[in-house]
């Protein structure tokens, strides 16, 4: 069975996406109230490029600067992608309550919350089972450290949760890596690394957004789409084919 993952950091729908610049004029949004036309954005981009399952991180869950809306539930109805469940990491007495989130097409079960090593701001690795076509595969969603030190250690806690998982696996976010030899953990653990350049969105010249698939899975393409223009990131799309076994 093939499906389609879209892996999306949305910057909390702040939608800095011209340039550098904009973080200080726009920055005022990242703790108060404002307009989700970014999100209305981002949903109808996932519904047109009929995406299966969604990886998302910086998400709003519902705070006082997204004017208590759910950024998720907003993306849910506006792409057509009933099953959503959100991660918390970051909830700041009711002024922000970010995360990463997983939206889906097929059926969803059994999430849960890792919470990861941290210096600073919370981060957590978010799991849920999906059913792709009857087949049961874990999905895992992260926002890793901007420090090199912690990011290490954040992907040795998650290689150790991903070596324990005995089906198929989906393992993507926003892994803010630029050394791509830091996967060499996830790599021996016998998962496909994807990837292109996507940050930042006006110019890409990094590639911190990232899918990892264990061996059940094909690639069959991976892109980003350099017009879908919602937050400092470009999405990341990947098709692959799930073996039959």
């Amino acid at each position: 069975m093939n499906i389609k993952i879209a892996v999306m950091n949305l910057q909390s729908g702040i939608g800095v996406t011209r340039g550098y610049r904009q973080y200080l004029t726009r920055g005022l949004r990242y703790v108060v109230p404002h307009s989700g036309k970014a999100l209305i954005d981002a949903g109808a981009f996932l519904k047109e490029q009929s995406i299966d399952i969604a990886l998302l991180t910086e998400v709003e869950g519902g705070s006082r600067r997204s004017r208590y809306a759910s950024q998720l539930d907003a993306l849910s109805e506006n792409s057509d992608m009933p099953h959503a469940h959100f991660f918390p990491t970051w909830n700041l007495g009711g002024s922000i309550n970010e995360g990463n989130g997983l939206l889906s097409r097929l059926p969803v079960s059994q999430e849960r919350t890792h919470p990861l090593p941290s210096s600073r701001n919370p981060r957590v690795l978010g799991e849920a089972l999906v059913d792709v076509g009857g087949i049961p595969v874990t999905v895992l969603v992260a926002h890793l450290a901007l420090s090199t030190q912690t990011r290490r250690t954040q992907l040795e806690r998650i290689a150790d949760i991903v070596k324990d998982i005995r089906t198929p696996v989906i393992l993507g976010g926003d892994f803010n890596e630029r050394d791509r030899s830091s996967f060499k953990i996830l790599k021996k653990l016998g998962l496909t690394h994807a990837t292109a350049l996507g940050y930042p969105s006006w110019r890409p010249r990094h590639a911190l957004q990232a899918l990892f698939v264990s061996s059940h899975f094909k690639l069959r393409s991976v892109s980003v789409t350099s017009d879908a223009l919602f937050s400092d990131h470009l999405p990341l799309i990947v098709e692959a084919a799930l073996r039959q076994r």
